[in-house]
């Protein structure tokens, strides 16, 4: 039952108007309607109800406590209309304001009820219940501050109000306030609030600080009270998604969607899952549910377009970051997704004017100029490009793939020291990154230390376990250390994926023309790199490499 409602219904009727001019009868009504009513049964509280203002039409207690059982049965106009009669008849009882601000609320008209607990406060400052519906509907209008400080009031009033310090431990959850938050729910847990919905609330709260073993607690303790609990099965499946579970989380949001088909977050939770354990098709039908039955929910869009970008749907990618985009105009985070697609098709233009959007949104978001700095390099705009690598790497220091980009940028100058500095701390920063790997490589065998740099590569591949030893990352690995023949690595870059040939015969080309290259074949070397070019691969290393090496090979023959 909705809190406020229940609250409502469990006041103790403030409003002893009955009289000794009542008759007997009345009275006899009116204090069964309210036994049945404790009861649950609103509809014979009701039927006494009405006997009494048949009896004495002019009795606003009886319409006040026939409103709240009205209310509580739904018949919203009708809970209305009784608390306005018993109002025209004691104009200035707080309770029944507040009572009639309830079902406005239900109703959906929030400044109505703000309207009536303002009236009530009025009339009764110390009316706790009154602070407490104003906080509720001014949560709902998204009014945090407001709302705290009515349920802050409500709570000085009467301090052990479980409710009310569980909803204010909500607003503080939407105003970011987390550790006020878990204070206030743990508070309302300790007034012996035993219900689900204060754990798993708590878990969420706990999550978005990162504590997920304390979400996984709460939300175990929130399933033990009520194993049904949908919503506690989606706050702990995402925590176990956050601690690399993904099987745990996939089983959770299952489990939370068989309970409520209709739960939107339980299958965004679950696409996530799925997309982390390497299953796009699953999490785009994921996230695309996740829409259907919330066509508001931006990060399903936001999300979707990441898995749409990873099967190479760039088009599709697109169309999802756009949307996120209507739904959230301020989404630094969206623009930035954008570009990368955008620059993948060769929307240069485009790509870095949504990463300078993203920036203007969130000035210190890195990877916002890691992404301009690759797209100005593919334009020409080598000063521009190394000046957004190194403010990204500034504003991260600790981002491998900001490294990577400098260092790609400085080896095709053919500034080999700083750029092999570059790829040695992007592999300090993550072991496993194939393509820093490679231009070590690159770099070392270009240098005169072929031997040396085939070992060391060698001994990485030996140990490579993040994906299937026969990948394509593992087929260049071995081209580059001799172990795989040129036409057969030329062969293994045709795939059958549409999508991903493209990317792949950019990348051999190159590779395959930088090992020419090395050996003197300048010839084979620079048809390879137009054919690398011919890809029309904008938004891969490897083509701006290609470019560089054919302009490199065109100056000094």
């Amino acid at each position: 039952m909705n809190r406020a409602i229940r609250f409502f219904l469990l006041t103790a009727s403030f409003l002893c108007l009955a009289t000794t001019s009542c008759s007997d009868r009345s009275n006899l009504y009116f204090s069964r309607s309210n036994t049945k009513a404790a009861k649950g049964d609103f509809d014979g509280a009701i039927a006494d109800y009405t006997e009494a203002i048949a009896l004495k039409p002019d009795d606003a207690a009886a319409y006040y406590e026939r409103g709240k059982a009205k209310s509580a049965k739904g018949d919203l106009d009708g809970a209305i209309a009784d608390c306005t009669k018993a109002i025209e008849f004691k104009p200035n009882v707080a309770e029944a304001y507040s009572g009639r601000a309830i079902a406005k609320k239900a109703k959906g008209d929030l400044d109505g009820a703000i309207a009536d607990c303002t009236r009530a406060i009025e009339l009764k400052p110390g009316l706790a219940s009154a602070y407490y519906i104003r906080g509720n509907v001014r949560r709902a209008k998204g009014e945090l501050d407001q709302a705290i400080a009515d349920y802050t009031r409500a709570i000085q009033i009467n301090p052990d109000d479980p409710d009310a310090n569980y909803n204010r431990g909500l607003a503080k959850k939407d105003a970011r306030d987390l550790d006020g938050a878990i204070a206030d729910l743990t508070r309302a847990i300790q007034l012996k609030l035993v219900d689900a919905a204060a754990y798993y609330e708590r878990g969420k709260a706990r999550g978005a600080k990162g504590d997920m073993d304390g979400a996984i607690a709460d939300c175990n303790k929130a399933i033990e009270l009520v194993p049904n609990e949908a919503d506690a099965y989606v706050v702990r499946g995402y925590a176990k998604q956050k601690k690399g579970d993904l099987d745990g989380a996939i089983a959770d949001s299952t489990k939370a969607i068989e309970l409520k088909p209709d739960d939107a977050i339980a299958y965004h939770v679950r696409g996530i899952a799925k997309k982390g354990k390497g299953d796009s098709d699953g999490a785009i039908a994921d996230y695309t549910k996740a829409i259907k039955l919330k066509p508001d929910l931006t990060v399903a869009y936001y999300d979707r377009g990441i898995a749409k970008k990873l099967k190479g749907d760039l088009d599709g990618a697109i169309a999802d970051y756009t949307k996120a985009i209507e739904l959230k105009p301020d989404d630094a985070s969206a623009y930035y997704r954008r570009g990368i697609p955008k620059r993948a098709k060769g929307d240069l233009d485009g790509a870095i004017a949504d990463y300078t959007k993203a920036i203007e949104l969130k000035p210190d978001l890195a990877v916002a100029y890691y992404g301009r700095g690759i797209a100005k390099k593919v334009k020409g705009d080598l000063d521009g490009a190394i000046v957004d690598y190194s403010k990204a790497i500034e504003l991260k220091p600790d981002d491998a793939a900001v490294y990577h980009s400098r260092g790609c940028f400085r080896y095709d100058s053919h500034d080999f020291a700083p750029a092999m500095a570059d790829f040695r701390k992007e592999v300090e920063l993550d072991s496993t990154d194939d393509y820093a790997r490679f231009r070590v490589w690159l770099i070392r065998a270009r240098t005169g230390e072929v031997e040396a740099a085939t070992t060391e590569l060698q001994t990485y591949l030996g140990g490579r376990t993040i994906a299937k030893r026969d990948d394509w990352e593992s087929k260049v690995g071995h081209f580059l250390t001799g172990e795989l023949p040129e036409p057969e690595f030329l062969s293994a870059a045709k795939n059958a994926d549409h999508k991903k040939e493209p990317g792949q015969l950019c990348e051999a080309y190159f590779y395959a023309g930088s090992k020419r290259l090395f050996v003197g074949d300048k010839t084979l070397a620079a048809d390879y790199f137009r054919k690398s070019i011919a890809t029309d691969q904008k938004g891969y290393f490897e083509y701006a490499s290609a470019v560089a090496e054919l302009g490199f090979l065109k100056t000094r023959p």
